[in-house]
């Protein structure tokens, strides 16, 4: 299975340069519980920008330079065949960012988790995912965000 997962202010700032406009102890700690023992994929910028290491998953980055710590993933021919292979097996691979891989690949994601986080924050990097595929199936309320549950909307024939 394939998911996103992405934190937004009410403006769908996402980033201010290469960092989260936010620092909410709570919301990372969403991601972590949420993403552990699960596959993540990067882009080459999102994944040297973190803070730290990322334990207990496997990270995929999408990058022509190879990488280390991490599987590289050098082109969209590795890339359709990593999304082929979770699409047909039982683990999850989180779409993780930037903003580029959030916009260019959303739509292979069965579901969304979209954190939207309280406040007014400052930053330059907007998210714009046409979400009219997909259909809100739960709210999951903390102190300073809540998280969305999206699932695509099946088509019927």
């Amino acid at each position: 299975m394939i998911k996103l997962i992405v934190a937004t202010d009410k403006n769908n700032l996402i980033g201010n340069v290469d960092k989260m406009p936010w620092r909410i102890k709570e919301e990372f700690e969403h991601f972590r519980n949420t993403t552990i023992s699960h596959s993540l994929l990067f882009g080459r910028t999102t994944f040297l920008g973190l803070p730290g290491k990322l334990d207990k998953r496997t990270i995929y980055v999408l990058s022509e330079q190879t990488l280390d710590n991490c599987i590289t993933i050098h082109n969209e021919t590795e890339l359709k065949n990593l999304f082929a292979k979770f699409k047909t097996n039982n683990e999850v691979l989180f779409i993780a960012g930037g903003k580029s891989i959030y916009e260019k690949y959303f739509e292979y994601a069965d579901e969304l988790l979209i954190s939207r986080v309280d406040g007014d924050y400052q930053g330059n990097v907007y998210l714009n995912l046409n979400l009219s595929n997909y259909e809100v199936i739960k709210k999951q309320k903390f102190e300073k965000f809540v998280v969305e549950t999206y699932k695509r909307i099946q088509k019927t024939h």
